[in-house]
């Protein structure tokens, strides 16, 4: 209920980018776990954004993300604590 009252959407990925890079409008990432699924919004949301000129990833775990993330910006994969 909270998320609902914040305005969040059903479908809409976790993390978004807004930063063209390589011919794409920005980055959108949804975050899952191991055991994870993609819902059917997020699915139709993910279709949509990629549709639309945007770069839109589903990645099992941070360190997948992180190298989304690296690879979109051109930067190097090195995780510092």
């Amino acid at each position: 209920g909270r998320l609902k009252a914040e305005g969040v959407r059903r479908g809409v990925p976790d993390l978004c980018l807004p930063v063209p890079m390589g011919g794409y409008h920005g980055l959108y990432v949804e975050m899952k776990a191991q055991d994870g699924r993609t819902s059917d919004e997020q699915k139709e949301w993910i279709a949509a954004l990629r549709a639309n000129g945007y770069r839109a990833e589903v990645c099992v775990g941070a360190d997948a993300a992180w190298r989304v993330i690296c690879e979109y910006l051109g930067i190097s994969q090195t995780r510092r604590a």
